[in-house]
């Protein structure tokens, strides 16, 4: 910035903050289509403080994104990527490792998705889930062991990821909270890219939300798996992936959640013995029972739409929303805008100004980390018992792990 561009904005953030309450954010462009990007925060009596940004993110059919290098500094070259940086180039890569990516759920799509990322070279991965290793997941849940049973899904897959990064510079920071709860939503608004590997419609319009208010591309997939409980046997599956963000349509118009059932799940009848007794068995909260093939299929679909948005090969950036047929082995594509009349486009970049509130209270997810908790304090006052036995004392400043 010349001192000119500096007198002038600094003119003009204290009438920018006695209307708004806010500080001023000044842009810049170069003529290389590079974006920079600074705060002016009151300092005190009519002065104001210049603060860099360190990225700004261009949103639209196509993801970029400027950061500063003296903040965020290129990744360098490593051998362990010379097959993916030969694929698209050091520039696309440099982007891909400086990108911060939330995965929000960490179930069975969910940690190949994180799998996929950490192995591409991706620098930072922000991980959204309330929920625990069970028996039950370790048929399709990628890392998980019979000895992480009880233990946040979060923490195993973090833990295990470090092992497979090939970033430089890498980091997975575990977030132990739903993303329709307050802790999570913001941590999921400090990414630059989201996926969505949930399958209940709470979370689903949550993110939906997110994609459109706060202009963060969301990518969405699913899996149906149909079957004879009669024959036992598998009549079809399919899966689909797709991104959320304007002007591509939103998941509530691509009929990912019924906007009726999500009331019924925020207060808490999904998760109520008495009342799923009484629903149908056609029901969508039964539409969950995910295969590891399938899941496979599904994440590397997602992989796939994330890096037609990056990496725009031969200028393409959308390859429309894709629904793929186990069956017949047939792909369709939809490019196909929102209804008219959605909601969610009316709420373009409002952000935190948009008038709905799309968290809450979630019982289930604060008795999950209640459990856990429990069940940590347990252990440690039986570790310290066996060590009482022995004769062994402990310091007072004891490092818990």
């Amino acid at each position: 910035m010349s001192q000119d561009d500096i007198r002038a904005e600094q003119s003009l953030a204290p009438t920018i903050q006695a209307a708004t309450q806010l500080p001023l954010l000044g842009l810049t462009v170069g003529c290389d289509g590079a974006w920079s990007a600074r705060f002016w925060n009151r300092i005190g009596h009519r002065r104001y403080d210049l603060n860099w940004c360190e990225s700004v993110r261009i949103a639209g059919e196509w993801f970029n994104a400027t950061y500063d290098n003296k903040q965020i500094p290129q990744p360098p070259f490593r051998e362990e990527l010379t097959r993916t940086v030969s694929a698209w180039g050091d520039e696309i890569q440099a982007l891909i490792g400086r990108v911060r990516i939330g995965v929000v759920g960490a179930g069975s799509v969910g940690s190949i998705v994180a799998e996929s990322l950490a192995r591409m070279g991706v620098g930072q991965l922000i991980l959204i889930d309330h929920d625990a290793v069970e028996r039950v997941n370790l048929d399709r849940l990628l890392h998980a062991k019979s000895r992480d049973i009880g233990c946040a899904k979060v923490r195993v897959l973090a833990k295990a990821l470090g092992a497979s990064a090939t970033a430089a510079s890498f980091q997975a920071l575990p977030i132990e909270y739903s993303i329709v709860e307050s802790e999570g939503f913001r941590a999921a608004l400090d990414c630059d890219i989201l996926f969505s590997c949930v399958d209940r419609p709470w979370p689903r319009s949550v993110l939906n939300f997110i994609a459109y208010a706060h202009l963060i591309p969301v990518v969405d997939g699913g899996i149906l798996i149909h079957s004879s409980r009669k024959r036992q046997g598998l009549i079809g599956a399919d899966w689909k992936a797709h991104i959320a963000t304007p002007p591509r349509r939103c998941l509530e118009c691509l009929g990912q959640y019924d906007p009726g059932v999500v009331s019924t799940e925020r207060d808490g009848y999904f998760d109520d013995p008495s009342y799923i007794s009484n629903i149908s068995s056609d029901h969508p909260i039964y539409r969950n029972e995910n295969v590891f093939c399938f899941s496979l299929a599904a994440a590397s679909l997602e992989i796939l739409q994330l890096v037609s948005m990056i990496v725009r090969p031969s200028g393409i950036s959308n390859t429309g929303a894709m629904a793929q047929h186990f069956v017949t082995g047939t792909i369709e594509q939809s490019y196909d805008k929102c209804n008219s009349g959605c909601f969610f486009q009316s709420i373009v970049a409002l952000g935190d100004h948009a008038p709905v509130q799309v968290t809450g209270d979630h019982r289930v997810a604060r008795d999950a980390r209640s459990a856990r908790q429990s069940k940590a304090r347990r252990a440690w006052c039986k570790f310290q018992q066996m060590l009482r036995s022995h004769y062994v004392i402990l310091p007072k400043n004891w490092a818990r792990c």
